[in-house]
């Protein structure tokens, strides 16, 4: 027994080690990585409907968006997503929106948190709805219920919406054009996608391949 918790103890010491040295990696090109998105996201801003252009044209994001849903991303002018400041312990994301008539919010979190040594939990922004104009379902023709995109916001129960975290964060906003010119016929090549500087293994659900 003491042999097994000498060895729990140095494997918390690696552990530990490992995450000083992500953390100093990810200062050094983090800077630079910041700048680039930053860049970019003031461009996406200045074209009219371009993420719900992306949303739309994205095979599995698609048949998530009702035609309810597609009405209100249309006031969506930019969308952030962020890790959490220690390795490992999260992630964040961010959907900017116009006044609109559909609801007050301007900004509309949603967060995925590493509680350790608890599970994984999701917390976002309540949404506050215009009276008359909360999302409905619907019953599509193989008979399966449809929810709403805005459902993933308010829905903790990670599982499918789970799904639709891990979509947007390892593949839409790697390369959001990639998407957004499918609309238009345009191909472009395949690239590899930006990743942040050290890949780190996900904890919870957002392990792509």
């Amino acid at each position: 027994m003491q042999s097994l918790e000498a060895l729990q103890r140095e494997m918390e010491s690696v552990n530990a080690e490992e995450d000083r040295a992500l953390q100093q990696l990810r200062d050094r090109f983090g800077g630079m990585r910041r700048y680039c998105l930053y860049r970019r996201s003031r461009i996406i801003e200045n074209i009219p409907g371009f993420w719900l252009t992306a949303l739309r044209n994205h095979p599995q994001l698609s048949p998530r968006i009702t035609g309810q849903d597609a009405e209100m991303l249309r006031y969506l002018t930019n969308l952030e997503v962020k890790e959490l400041r220690r390795p490992r312990t999260g992630c964040k994301f961010k959907f900017f929106f116009q006044r609109n008539p559909y609801f007050r919010n301007n900004v509309i979190i949603k967060k995925y948190e590493v509680r350790f040594p608890g599970p994984v939990v999701s917390v976002s922004t309540p949404i506050i709805w215009r009276r008359g104009h909360e999302p409905q379902f619907f019953i599509d023709r193989n008979q399966n219920l449809v929810h709403s995109f805005f459902t993933w916001f308010s829905d903790h129960n990670l599982g499918e919406f789970d799904r639709i975290a891990e979509i947007i964060k390892e593949d839409l906003w790697q390369d959001p054009l990639r998407y957004y010119v499918l609309g238009e016929g345009i191909r472009r090549p395949r690239r590899r996608p930006i990743r942040e500087p050290v890949e780190m293994p996900w904890p919870f659900g957002f392990l792509s391949g």
